[in-house]
């Protein structure tokens, strides 16, 4: 039987009657070899040698594409491009990737770069190495990654993230990135990252729709791109969508719980840096109140004033909520009754503290699930998620 070692090309035709049995194959050199008669340490599965050696496909280094000007480090973009391939079938376990010279000649770069991005492509499993046989595609299962684009990473969008993740099962993988409400640093993340991911799902908030941002997103076929949250801002790509929490579910919660706020006269709307807030929420706040005949008032901190009786906060911090229970309790006041408070997003104490918080909240494990559907059907729709009031004592 014919027998390969991962340390050399060799093929012997020694009979080991032990490696048959276990359909091994290991190396005939006696320097190689212990004293049992074969290696006790070079064996590799017969169907994993077979599989790189007997039917491998020449993979040309032509397929890589290196951006010069891209921020992306060059083994990076070596890296990903390879996984990517991988991940959309190109790429097949056992075909054989370009020699680390093929590839530094053919893109005129210095080996050391080809050698970083195959030295991280076997850390991570995607491929393996057969000595004086070259690099070859890893056997196992090809994951579809998911990439979550959002302008910062805050607890509501945590455990979104989580939720989408946990929706997708362990076929996918989801990475998130931050752009920090920057157009620059959305753009060049876009252009950097647009070939090495099945999905990107954009959450595109303090933003403008610009003729650069249709011209990167435009590059991602409308398929892979999907649309969270309230992003109109670029209602000229034609791809899927899951929306919520948009002005006029707003105004509709505010308008169904009215007669709980006009116990109020004074209804406060605390803002903060740690949340997206829509710009027109603030219009939908100021003609609420004035409708109802409510006194109005944007604050950026809750300690911004005094705390005051007769008045009705709505909190989108939990540090501010925090701070609005505990001083109602010092104060000895009755929360909800003297003091009103409304927090957005649930959370599993807001059922415990005060005897209840009340919330505004959009069901985020109707956002994965519809999220999760549009990309495992590949389904290009738009789902609208509404927007609920969850009444508890603390109104």
């Amino acid at each position: 039987m014919n027998m390969l070692c991962e340390k050399c090309p060799s093929f012997c035709t020694n009979r080991l009657s032990q490696l048959r049995s276990a359909s091994l194959l290991s190396c005939h050199y006696p320097d190689r070899v212990s004293g049992s008669g074969f290696s006790d340490w070079l064996i590799i599965p017969r169907k994993t040698a077979k599989t790189m050696i007997g039917q491998t496909t020449n993979i040309r280094a032509g397929f890589l594409r290196i951006d010069e000007r891209g921020g992306t480090p060059k083994f990076l973009q070596i890296a990903n491009g390879i996984i990517s391939q991988i991940e959309a079938g190109v790429f097949k376990p056992g075909d054989r990737l370009p020699s680390i010279n093929e590839a530094s000649t053919e893109h005129y770069m210095a080996r050391a770069t080809v050698e970083k991005a195959y030295g991280t492509l076997l850390k991570s499993g995607h491929i393996t190495s057969l000595y004086r046989q070259g690099f070859f595609i890893a056997q196992g299962r090809a994951l579809k990654r998911v990439l979550f684009l959002t302008g910062k990473i805050n607890e509501s969008n945590r455990t979104l993230f989580n939720a989408v993740s946990e929706q997708l099962g362990k076929g996918y993988k989801v990475d998130i990135y931050t752009y920090e409400y920057q157009h620059k640093y959305l753009l060049d993340s876009l252009e950097n990252q647009a070939g090495h991911y099945h999905y990107f799902v954009l959450m595109a908030h303090h933003l403008f729709e610009t003729d650069e941002l249709r011209k990167v997103l435009n590059k991602i076929p409308t398929e892979r791109l999907i649309l969270l949250d309230d992003s109109s801002i670029v209602s000229s790509i034609k791809c899927a969508s899951v929306r919520f929490g948009d002005s006029d579910q707003f105004r509709q919660v505010l308008e169904q719980t009215a007669s709980l706020f006009r116990k109020y006269p004074v209804l406060n709307f605390i803002t903060t840096d740690n949340q997206y807030i829509p710009a027109e929420w603030y219009n939908t706040f100021w003609s609420f109140t004035e409708k109802y005949g409510l006194k109005g008032r944007v604050m950026d901190a809750v300690d911004e004033v005094p705390l005051q009786k007769e008045s009705a906060y709505l909190l989108f911090d939990d540090e501010d909520l925090v701070k609005t229970v505990q001083e109602v309790i010092s104060k000895r006041w009755m929360l909800g009754q003297q003091v009103g408070v409304v927090s957005f997003n649930d959370a599993s104490f807001k059922t415990i503290v005060g005897g209840g918080i009340s919330v505004i909240k959009t069901d985020v494990s109707a956002i994965a699930r519809n999220l999760s559907a549009i990309i495992t059907r590949n389904q290009k729709q738009t789902v609208r998620i509404p927007m609920q009031f969850i009444p508890r004592g603390s109104l």
